[in-house]
C-alpha cells in the first residue's frame, strides 16, 4: 500500500514538473524600438540613387516604394470599386446565310440562385451583345471581343457571366458551331494598379506577365442545356451542349464516362482547357430542334482588389541583404541601402516611402514603421 501510494506522488510530481516547464513564457521578441531610417536629402531627379542610412539591426526589414502595387498604406485593401473590363475571343464556323438566326449573346445577371433552368429563368439577365465584337460569316480564327466596360455592376456582391446560345431549327442547313475563349476579367483602380478577377492565389504584386494570363481553371465553368438535350447512349459523346461541366462537376469528378471520357449531364465530353465548344452536331445533320444553351462563369466580386506588396525584403530572418544593400557597422550607421529612383516613378509627385523593421519569435512580432516623404523632380 506504502508502495502504490510513494508511486502515485512521483506520478503527481513528475505531471506538476512537467506541466509547470511546459508552460514557461516564451521569451519575448526583442523590441525593434528605436529603429530610424534617414537620407541626405528630399527630392530627387529620375535616375538618382536613394542612399537610406538604417540605424540598427533588426531581424527582418520590408521596404515599400510608394508606387502603385507597393504602398504600404494598401497592405490592408482587399475591396474597392474601379473599372471593370472583361475580354474574350469567339470563333464561328457552320455558318452560312440560311442559319443566320442563330446567334451567340453576351448577358450578365446579379440575381443567379442556380445553375439550372430554373435559376436562369428567374435571374435578371442583362444583354450586353452589343458591347462586345463578334464573329461574321466570312471571319476565320477568333475574334477578340475588345474591352467591354462592365463597371455598372460593381455595386453588387457578385455578378455571373453567361454566354447564351440560340439555334434555330432550320431543314435546309446545320445550326452554327461556337467557341469561346481566353476570358479576363480585371478591376482596374484609379492608381492604375488592377487585379485580375479570374486567377490564382495572389502571392506577389502586379505582373503584366502572369496577370493577363487567361486562366480557364479559375473561372468555374459550368453549362446549362435549356432546349434540345437528347438521351445520350453509353457508346457515344453527344452534341448539343457546351462541352464543360455542370455547376459543381468537371472533368476529374464527372459521374458519366462514355468512351472513357468524362461527360456533363448532356453526355458531352467535358474539356479541362480552352476553348470551349458548343457542337450542334456534324454538318450532314439538318433540321436540328431548337437550342438553347448557356455557358456560366462562377460568382465574381468586381471590388475584389489585390493588396499592395513590399517592393523588396532588405534583410530577412537568415541575414541574407537584398541587391543594394551594404553593411556598415559604423558611426552609428547599421546599414545602407541604394535605391534607383528609375522611368517608373513620375516627376513632381511625392512618394511615402515606407520601411518596416520587424523582431519576432515564435509567438510574438515587433515592428517599427517608418515613412519618409521623398520628391521627384
Amino acid at each position: 500500500m506504502n508502495t502504490y501510494k510513494l508511486t502515485i506522488t512521483a506520478l503527481l510530481l513528475s505531471f506538476v514538473t512537467f506541466f509547470n516547464s511546459s508552460c514557461k513564457k516564451l521569451i519575448d521578441a526583442k523590441s525593434a524600438d528605436g529603429f530610424n531610417v534617414e537620407t541626405d536629402k528630399q527630392s530627387y531627379n529620375i535616375g538618382d540613387t536613394i542612399v537610406f542610412s538604417i540605424n540598427k539591426e533588426v531581424d527582418e526589414i520590408l521596404f515599400y516604394s510608394g508606387k502603385p502595387g507597393f504602398n504600404y498604406n494598401h497592405i490592408n485593401r482587399t475591396n474597392e470599386q474601379g473599372t471593370n473590363i472583361l475580354k474574350f475571343q469567339t470563333s464561328l464556323s457552320q455558318a452560312n446565310s440560311s442559319n443566320y438566326g442563330d446567334t451567340l449573346l453576351l448577358k450578365i445577371a446579379t440575381d443567379l440562385k442556380s445553375y439550372d433552368s430554373i435559376g436562369i429563368a428567374n435571374a435578371n439577365w442583362e444583354n450586353l451583345t452589343s458591347l462586345a465584337k463578334w464573329p461574321l460569316i466570312t471571319t476565320t480564327g477568333f475574334v477578340n471581343s475588345g474591352s467591354v466596360d462592365i463597371s455598372k455592376f460593381n455595386t453588387s456582391d457578385s455578378v455571373y457571366i453567361g454566354f447564351q446560345v440560340l439555334g434555330k431549327q432550320n431543314a435546309a442547313t446545320q445550326q452554327r458551331k461556337w467557341q469561346v475563349q481566353n476570358l479576363t476579367l480585371n478591376n482596374v483602380l484609379s492608381d492604375s494598379t488592377f487585379t485580375p478577377l479570374f486567377a490564382a492565389p495572389f502571392t506577389s504584386s502586379t505582373s503584366l506577365t502572369t496577370d493577363t494570363v487567361p486562366y480557364f481553371q479559375f473561372v468555374g465553368w459550368s453549362q446549362v442545356n435549356i432546349k434540345n438535350n437528347p438521351h445520350y447512349s453509353f457508346i457515344n459523346t453527344n452534341y448539343n451542349a457546351w462541352n464543360i461541366g455542370d455547376f459543381g462537376i468537371n472533368a476529374i469528378n464527372a459521374p458519366l464516362v462514355i468512351n472513357n471520357k468524362p461527360c456533363n449531364s448532356s453526355g458531352v465530353s467535358i474539356q479541362s482547357a480552352y476553348p470551349i465548344t458548343f457542337d450542334p452536331g456534324p454538318t450532314t445533320v439538318k433540321n436540328n430542334p431548337d437550342n438553347e444553351d448557356w455557358l456560366i462563369t462562377s460568382p465574381v466580386n468586381l471590388k475584389l482588389v489585390r493588396h499592395d506588396f513590399p517592393t523588396s525584403v532588405i534583410k530577412n530572418f537568415v541575414n541574407t541583404p537584398t541587391k543594394g544593400m551594404k553593411y556598415i557597422k559604423a558611426n552609428g550607421v547599421y546599414a545602407k541601402y541604394y535605391f534607383l529612383v528609375d522611368s517608373t516613378f513620375k516627376s513632381g509627385k511625392t512618394y511615402d516611402m515606407v520601411f518596416v523593421a520587424q523582431n519576432s519569435n515564435l509567438n510574438q512580432l515587433k515592428q517599427v514603421v517608418k515613412h519618409i516623404n521623398v520628391s521627384i523632380n
